[in-house]
């Protein structure tokens, strides 16, 4: 079995926006993100969705043609094929469930 803490996992990652693999379950990839910087640009996966949760922090997300920010305990379902982006300015812990 593996344990640890989200934030402390996520704060001692080297770069903003990279994300690191902390598990699976199924076919589903759990991943860790610190969010900061400059943020990410414009993307869609048209095979799969994911699912966005904010652990810590604060993240200001860009679906299609509107904005939603997202505070601590709150998620996000980005159905497969939506364009999405971060724009500068979203901090903290981002756990993200994906393929």
């Amino acid at each position: 079995m593996k344990t640890g803490a989200l934030t402390t996992i996520a704060s001692a990652l080297p770069e903003f926006w990279k994300s690191v693999l902390i598990g699976r379950v199924g076919n589903a990839a759990i991943k860790l993100i610190k969010m900061g910087g400059e943020g990410i640009p414009e993307e869609s996966h048209a095979e799969y969705d994911e699912l966005l949760v904010v652990i810590d922090g604060e993240l200001v997300l860009r679906v299609d043609d509107h904005s939603v920010t997202l505070k601590s305990g709150e998620f996000y379902l980005i159905p497969a094929g939506t364009l999405h982006s971060v724009p500068s300015g979203s901090y903290g812990t981002l756990l993200l469930i994906d393929k």
